[in-house]
């Protein structure tokens, strides 16, 4: 697979293609429905699998701070996108310029001149180019004159509920995981670099692998019941903090994701390691002392060890 970056670096390809586009930010079972789809003809006709994405995600640039949260990082989102084996991702940089380009200008341009489209596959909801003015009509128009064809993928429903970002967001924000993990289609993660922290856990005994959160990560601060996957796919029983240590000075209140490995001790500085979060097990909360902090720990692992040994996961 082959990434783009930039219109700037899209050539004109040799052959025909099926496109999606989209934000994808979660990569949840609609998102995925749709990737099959574009696998599954670009398959069927022997040409192209393209998916189109922006980054930054076009609410990021237009409303700034009041921007959904995101659920997946970009990182995160093109290491879920790869295992999906498509020839190429173009990521296209919104800014202002692409912001006021027009719907049909930029399928001409891009979808039609340079990627050379027989199929878009697309959401029944999607809308497009400047001020969102590019729809679905305006796809059946262009399509009819320069010969592409529109899939329409009808919204995914589990439980009554809509499979959307935006769903998965508020589930996330109630710290409701598991309702969150079933519109995702596999348990909500995190991934990330291992970093230094204070090294407070290693002198009570708990040493931590940290991973810096952005202040406006969607889960709450808090304990939670955890399995890490590192080192090619290994997994660990763990228990994680977020948050920002209260108990202790941290004058830019950066928000971390701490990891204790329970009954295994390994170095984790500066792996990518993904952390899969189960359940919550306590808020997060101020300790007078370390002996305080360290006690409530151990309370902490004998309640994810029992989760652990009760639950099927």
């Amino acid at each position: 697979m082959k990434i783009i970056r930039g219109i700037h670096n899209l050539k004109r390809i040799n052959s025909s293609s099926v496109v999606t586009i989209g934000n994808f930010d979660g990569i949840h079972l609609g998102h995925q429905k749709l990737f099959s789809n574009t696998y599954e003809i670009g398959k069927k006709y022997q040409i192209k699998t393209i998916i189109i994405l922006f980054e930054p995600q076009p609410l990021e640039f237009l409303k700034k701070q009041e921007a959904p949260v995101r659920i997946t990082t970009f990182r995160e989102k093109i290491k879920r996108i790869l295992s999906y084996n498509f020839d190429k991702i173009l990521c296209i940089k919104f800014n202002k310029s692409f912001s006021s380009l027009d719907p049909k200008d930029f399928i001409i341009n891009i979808l039609i001149n340079k990627l050379r489209i027989k199929f878009i596959v697309v959401g029944n909801d999607f809308r497009f180019g400047c001020q969102r003015h590019g729809n679905i009509d305006l796809l059946k128009t262009l399509g009819k004159k320069h010969q592409f064809q529109i899939v329409q993928i009808k919204p995914l429903y589990i439980n009554n509920i809509k499979v959307s970002s935006t769903n998965i967001r508020k589930f996330l924000f109630q710290n409701d995981i598991k309702h969150a993990s079933l519109l995702l289609g596999r348990l909500f993660s995190i991934y990330g670099k291992v970093v230094h922290g204070s090294a407070i856990g290693r002198t009570i005994g708990y040493p931590t692998a940290n991973i810096l959160l952005n202040k406006n990560f969607l889960l709450s601060n808090g304990v939670y019941a955890v399995r890490v996957r590192c080192f090619s796919n290994r997994d660990f029983i763990g228990i994680s903090n977020i948050g920002v240590k209260p108990s202790f000075i941290n004058t830019q209140k950066n928000r971390f994701l701490e990891t204790y490995l329970l009954d295994i001790k390994i170095n984790l500085y500066r792996e990518n390691i993904e952390i899969f979060i189960y359940k919550k097990i306590r808020n997060e909360r101020f300790f007078s002392s370390k002996n305080e902090l360290k006690n409530q720990i151990s309370k902490d692992i004998e309640i994810v060890k029992k989760y652990f040994k009760n639950d099927k996961n």
